[in-house]
C-alpha cells in the first residue's frame, strides 16, 4: 500500500490473487509468477532499459486502500470504542 501511497513503482509477485487482478495492467506494477525466480530476474534486468512509470494520485484507489480521511475516522472511531471499552 505504502509503493502506491507514495509514488513508487512495485514489483510483486501473484502469491495473491485479489491483489494480481487489481494490478493486472497497472503501468507502475510488474508482476511475476511466485515462485519463479528466473522470471523476478528477467524484470529486474528489464527495469534500467524500462522503468516502469510512478503511481498517480489514482493509484492507492487501485489497491483498494482507504482515503486519509477514511483511515483517521476509523482510528478515531477505534479508540473510542476501546476507550468506552476500557472504561
Amino acid at each position: 500500500m505504502d509503493t502506491a501511497r507514495l509514488g513508487v513503482p512495485l514489483l510483486v509477485s501473484d502469491h495473491d490473487p485479489a491483489l494480481t487482478a487489481r494490478l493486472a495492467g497497472q503501468p507502475w506494477a510488474r508482476l511475476f509468477p511466485a515462485g519463479d525466480p528466473d522470471a523476478l530476474a528477467a524484470i529486474l534486468d528489464s527495469l534500467a532499459a524500462e522503468p516502469p512509470e510512478r503511481p498517480g494520485p489514482g493509484a492507492p484507489a487501485a489497491v483498494g486502500m482507504a482515503t486519509a480521511a477514511e483511515q483517521a475516522a476509523f482510528l478515531a472511531t477505534t479508540y473510542t470504542r476501546l476507550a468506552e471499552e476500557l472504561r
